[in-house]
């Protein structure tokens, strides 16, 4: 084994596996640094998104993930309902939408998102890191300790067996999950609070009798004896159900593979279905952003640098979001193409999308128990009883404690049963559930949240433009500074290609209308770009959403963020100029060497 590379990755989850991936992809060598011997078995993070697919799209991936994924039919719309025998309370349309919004919402990109849980979408990865002759993927051992030097870091791993190995990289990705080693090693804060803890529980059972007219990857229940959540990850073998509790005084080993069954079985409210559990794990749920994302060397990315809640599904695609942020940077760096302060506009882009995404998962979150005070649980008492326990002091005993919490959750879903009553009084309760369901939407269809990310800070030069309208659910196209490049179906070379297949990996692209090709095309002499014309039927990739504010040519990175939006008649060469200069953009040397 080499013990030099570019670029060391700690952890190969599906942050750190695509951050090898991709460094790969522009010649970095890397080394990626793993405690696990085996890819993930328990079901995890299971939204991939459309912007997630587009980055796996530019490394060849998309397609077998989607090949992997549940296919659309089987993702219609999100289900909440009393018991999964029980009557229903509403529904959350996802694909289940008018075929004219249907064609909007697959007019914005090349790909499209996808349902595929972390245990199926690990090996995959995993397969293709093992497949790269520029990835070393070293299992089975663990980071201990980094070093700065002048020119490189030196990090200490060991192995199971206590052996001990340095390696010498000039930079550091840490993507080692919300329990980051090499976070608490550099000192990093995490500014956040927990808010809930979970069991989460993998099992098998045929529920098709329960789905055949509810197709979608989750089914929340509001049972009696309690609220839980269904995740169809690849039914009938990979099922998740979720039970919250109440540390210290729960514990993850109180919930015996018996225990777990019967809750499943309570929300399922069939006692005749056979329930196979697989295993049980708990987790916490956190609403936390590291206060650096780079010391150094080193980066914090993925899990290690932010934890949300998985309402929205945005922890795993803002990881693989920041490592395609991360990965031509330091590409650049590692090649000649840039200038090392370039690095340093990785936190500023990035961190600002992590706390937004905090926000929206917590407001997702939130959103939730809206629902539940419909059926008469008030907002009020479900946040006391966490605060309560996390009041108690510690020595208090636990079983007596644990009866209360027990007793008081028992008592509080008993409200529960109103809304199953045949009557008029549960015909009112689910009325009024299913108005508080209906305005769930921004919590599942995310489009906007998804591909309007726009940096306002870092490697670009501002537009100077009035932010554009902001709506989490549905994206309206449009050509920002910071923001990602538009997708148009264009024919270059005898080939349909997206616009977004058009931006270099080598420098920069300047995209510009055909009309004006030839004057940008002098404007860039000696700049390190890449003239991209763009037809005349792809122009609505130059509009910007605001009034006589459409550029004629637009500068856009490596990563599909546009650095520079540019009105020849405003501001011409000298924006340009400014936008190289910006990227610390420079005439690159051999592609895979190190500067």
């Amino acid at each position: 084994m080499s013990d030099t590379c570019d670029v060391i990755i700690i952890g190969a989850g599906p942050v750190g596996a695509t951050a090898a991936l991709l460094l790969a992809d522009y010649g970095i060598n890397c080394i990626v640094v793993e405690a696990r011997d085996q890819p993930q078995t328990h079901p995890a993070a299971h939204v991939l998104s459309t912007r997630s697919l587009e980055i796996w799209r530019e490394i060849g991936l998309d397609r077998e993930i989607r090949r992997l994924s549940a296919p659309m039919h089987e993702l219609r719309c999100i289900t909440y309902c009393t018991t999964l025998a029980g009557p229903e309370l509403g529904r959350v349309p996802i694909t289940d939408l008018p075929s004219a919004r249907l064609a909007a919402i697959e007019a914005l990109s090349p790909t499209r998102n996808a349902h595929l849980s972390q245990n199926a979408l690990e090996p995959l990865l995993w397969k293709h890191v093992r497949d790269s002759k520029r990835i070393d993927l070293r299992t089975g051992w663990r980071y201990r300790s980094h070093v700065d030097r002048t020119d490189d870091v030196a990090v200490r791993i060991t192995d199971a067996a206590g052996a001990s190995r340095t390696i010498s990289a000039r930079y550091l990705i840490a993507a080692d999950g919300a329990a980051s080693t090499v976070r608490r090693e550099l000192g990093i804060a995490m500014a956040g609070s927990a808010l809930r803890h979970v069991i989460s529980v993998h099992f098998s059972a045929d529920l098709e009798k329960f789905r055949r007219n509810r197709r979608g990857p989750v089914m929340w229940t509001h049972a009696p004896k309690g609220l839980g959540v269904f995740i169809m990850h690849r039914p009938p073998q990979d099922l998740v159900f979720q039970i919250p509790y109440f540390p210290p005084f729960e514990s993850a080993d109180d919930f015996t593979a018996e225990v777990c069954r019967c809750y499943i079985a309570n929300a399922i409210g069939d006692p005749n279905v056979h329930i196979n559990i697989k295993s049980i794990q708990s987790w916490a749920m956190h609403a936390q952003v590291a206060t650096d994302y780079q010391v150094g060397r080193t980066f914090l990315a993925g899990d290690a640098a932010h934890r949300f809640p998985p309402t929205g599904g945005l922890g795993l695609n803002t990881g693989v979001a920041d490592v395609h942020n991360l990965a031509w940077k330091l590409a650049w760096v590692l090649t000649g193409r840039a200038r090392a302060d370039l690095l340093d506009t990785y936190a500023p882009e990035r961190r600002p999308v992590g706390v937004a995404a905090a926000v929206d998962s917590v407001a997702n979150f939130e959103g939730l128990f809206e629902v539940v005070a419909a059926l008469g649980l008030p907002r009020r008492a479900i946040d006391l009883l966490p605060r309560i326990v996390a009041s108690l002091p510690s020595w208090l005993p636990r079983r007596p404690v644990r009866a209360a919490i027990r007793t008081l959750t028992a008592l509080a879903y008993q409200r529960f049963r109103l809304a199953a009553l045949p009557g008029a009084i549960g015909r009112r309760i689910r009325r009024r559930a299913a108005a508080a369901v209906a305005g769930q939407g921004p919590h599942y269809r995310s489009w906007g949240r998804d591909l309007g990310v726009r940096y306002e800070h870092g490697a670009m030069v501002g537009d100077g433009l009035p932010a554009p309208r902001s709506d989490p659910e549905f994206y309206d196209p449009c050509v920002r500074a910071g923001g990602r490049l538009p997708h148009a179906w264009v024919t270059d070379g005898g080939r349909r290609v997206s616009t977004l297949d058009q931006v270099s990996r080598d420098e920069l692209t300047l995209l510009v209308r055909a009309a004006g090709r030839t004057a940008w095309s002098l404007a860039a002499q000696d700049l390190p770009l890449s003239v991209v014309p763009v037809a005349a039927d792809a122009n609505h990739v130059f509009h910007t959403g605001a009034a006589g504010a459409d550029p004629d040519a637009v500068v856009v990175r490596p990563d599909g963020h546009v650095a520079a939006v540019l009105r020849s008649g405003r501001d011409g060469t000298d924006l340009l100029r400014q936008a190289v200069q910006v990227i610390s953009a420079s005439s690159p040397v051999q592609k895979g060497s190190t500067a």
